[in-house]
């Protein structure tokens, strides 16, 4: 089981709880994510602090680490291939992926709605 982001009356917020590589320019936006959410779950505070920080845990936890696998993902194809061959199928790929399509696969990391009031 991945690493919690809550242990004891202590929350985890940004790099602390999931350091990710720089590939998608998402580290400082989930920390940004991270600390609405937190705030959202302590401001509803009638079940008390270890209930919030549950609730913050449960909430961000499964976003944090599929950004930050998909963003080193996607180092090991723009930094880490040293194959030539397989350098320039991956140059091919992104010269043919229509841009509307490339965007579109990097918007679901862009598009975060903040918990409801």
């Amino acid at each position: 089981m991945p690493a919690a982001h809550v242990r004891g009356r202590v929350a985890l917020l940004g790099d602390t709880a999931h350091a990710m590589t720089p590939n998608l320019g998402q580290g400082a936006g989930q920390a940004i994510e991270d600390a609405v959410v937190l705030g959202a779950v302590c401001a509803g505070g009638a079940d008390g602090l270890p209930a919030a920080l549950a609730a913050y845990d449960a909430q961000r936890r499964p976003r944090t680490q599929a950004v930050a696998r998909a963003s080193t993902t996607a180092g090991r194809f723009g930094q880490e291939l040293h194959n030539r061959i397989a350098v320039g199928m991956r140059d091919i790929a992104l010269r043919l992926t229509p841009g509307r399509v490339a965007l579109r696969s990097m918007a679901r990391y862009a598009d975060w709605r903040p918990p409801a009031g």
